[in-house]
């Protein structure tokens, strides 16, 4: 078990202040708060001294009292205002890098102040991510830079938008902007408001997209616009691979991989032209649309680029679609695909999420799809992906809320984007699917109502009405549920697609809550949750024959 110091050492290999001759040191406190998070947190982590009762319950000498919360805010408060840490900070530094303690051993006043510095540099970043709404030097200046990342110019914070710190190396320890506080449970994610403590980079790499511009400040509904295209999945669109991987047994074990055969031919112009008279339609309904979301796997990469490109002008902030990338050096990916726009329909920058769990096709599976013709229902097929290079992404699409997008299974699987996702808690989980329908019994319902209990973000899936119908027995097709909307406030929702209609507009309202740390401090009604409050069809009046011949009569 390693010691304090050990810890410390190795997150600060060339000492706290490497700028200073001599031999490394680390008696003096690191001047940029997101560092001394990063320690504290990795310390306050490893120890569990958090979850003691000391912490936990009231009594006369713990430490979460009033005068830890009042040291928060003021210490906290300097290193904003870009001050070097004050003589209290540095003295807390000293009382932990001085313990020879076994970090795990949980005893000793060490604890207390690394405690400390935790909730004085988590004050300090505060705003940290988002435009703030002050003039405070600290979280202007990480803004700055992350405009700076974003045009490729030179920065002073070498690890963005992978990590706050500086000194603090990404392979060891990742520091990232945080949405939101859980409301629930006793652990790490509870003790801080802005900053929060992430795996390192090669367990998966995180990416913090702050607004497009300091003037994104409106706090208004969202509008998205979801697609459940394609309308009609054949099932030869399930290929089945006839070779397999060494060491598979192909009598038990396939691999399958997916082909666009819905697309038409004329590709992404006419994929455009739908999603633009989609649009248009839907601006009826409610004024302007902000988004587009298509479901999992819905387009190749190429045809999505272009989709974006030729719907951009519609006065759109973002579209996310399913993609399916194909490279002829290593196996597909299967991706969400995110393109931003600024208000003169201008590209400002696009991103890609590969899926990070292979989907698993059993007997049954293959059975509720009636996919026996393709896939034999007596062997396991498994997805033909590529799952390296984990990644997720974040993007703050409204003052102080930030999204995320996932795919199919890694709404349900643990590792390794759900400790990402709570502990930064973005305001709302978008998950792109190839499923059945969404029904909140179903296990995206499940999975949903985890997160929106902690961290208290807001999630919509959404499949295709292709992979809908293939579940369903010829002559039971009636409205389909092709959506699921799930937020802390109460039950499921299930969005249904009425017969005959092609899209629903949805409207996503915006109001601030207090978010509450576990040691007691107070965000002062920063924190953003997100509820739905609006559900409208789209339809076209003279689809295309290309969509589905037998669309009108579902």
């Amino acid at each position: 078990m390693p010691t304090v110091l050990e810890i410390v050492q190795r997150l600060f290999p060339a000492g706290t202040r490497p700028a200073d001759e001599g031999s490394p040191s680390w008696t003096a406190c690191p001047e940029w708060a997101p560092d001394i998070f990063a320690v504290a947190a990795t310390l306050v982590d490893r120890s569990g001294y958090y979850a003691t009762a000391r912490c936990m319950f009231s009594n006369a000498d713990g430490p979460f009292g009033s005068q830890f919360q009042n040291h928060a805010r003021i210490f906290g408060e300097q290193l904003r205002n870009g001050d070097p840490p004050s003589a209290p900070v540095e003295d807390l530094w000293k009382l932990v890098v001085s313990s020879s303690a076994r970090v795990e051993n949980g005893e000793g006043p060490w604890l207390d102040a690394a405690l400390s510095l935790l909730a004085i540099a988590d004050e300090a970043c505060a705003g940290v991510g988002f435009v703030p709404d002050a003039s405070a030097p600290l979280p202007n200046f990480v803004l700055g830079e992350y405009y700076q990342e974003l045009k490729r110019e030179p920065r002073r914070l070498p690890h963005l938008p992978h990590s706050l710190c500086i000194q603090v190396d990404p392979g060891e320890a990742v520091v990232q902007p945080k949405a939101s506080t859980p409301e629930v449970g006793c652990t790490l994610r509870s003790l801080s408001r802005h900053l929060c403590l992430l795996p390192p980079i090669g367990e998966v790499r995180t990416t913090w997209r702050p607004a497009s511009t300091a003037d994104d400040q409106s706090l208004g509904p969202l509008n998205l616009l979801v697609i459940p295209f394609p309308y009609r999945i054949d099932g030869s669109s399930f290929e089945a691979m006839t070779d397999a991987p060494p060491g598979v047994d192909p009598q038990k074990v396939g691999f399958f991989r997916l082909r666009h055969r819905w697309v038409p031919q004329g590709g992404a112009a006419r994929i455009a032209d739908l999603l633009n008279e989609l649009i248009r339609r839907g601006r009826d309904e409610v004024g302007r649309v902000h988004g587009v979301v298509v479901p999992e796997g819905a387009l190749a990469l190429d045809d999505a680029r272009e989709v974006a490109h030729r719907i951009a002008r519609e006065g759109l902030e973002l579209f996310i679609s399913g993609v399916s990338q194909s490279d002829e050096r290593a196996r597909p990916r299967n991706e969400v695909y995110v393109s931003l726009f600024n208000a003169e329909g201008m590209a400002l920058a696009e991103w890609r999420q590969s899926k990070h769990h292979r989907w698993r096709l059993d007997g049954s599976q293959i059975r509720r799809y009636h996919l026996g013709h393709e896939l034999d229902p007596a062997k396991t097929w498994w997805e033909l992906i590529d799952i390296g290079t984990r990644q997720c992404w974040f993007y703050v699409f409204r003052p102080g809320a930030s999204l995320a997008a996932l795919v199919c299974e890694d709404l349900a699987r643990i590792d390794p984007v759900q400790t990402v996702i709570r502990s930064v808690g973005p305001s709302l989980v978008i998950a792109l699917l190839m499923d059945g329908p969404q029904l909140e019994r179903r296990w995206p319902g499940r999975y949903a109502t985890v997160l929106a209990d902690d961290p208290g973000s807001a999630v919509l899936t959404l499949t295709s009405l292709g992979m809908v119908r293939r579940s369903s027995m010829p002559g039971n097709e009636g409205p389909s549920p092709i959506a699921l909307w799930k937020d802390p406030y109460g039950q499921a929702q299930e969005l249904l697609l009425p017969r005959g209609a092609h899209a629903l507009v949805l409207t996503l309202s915006a109001s601030r809550i207090t978010g509450v740390t576990l040691d007691g401090r107070s965000d002062a009604s920063k924190t953003v949750r997100l509820s739905l409050s609006g559900v409208r069809e789209v339809r076209l009046t003279h689809p295309d024959a290309w969509l589905d011949c037998g669309i009108a009569g579902w």
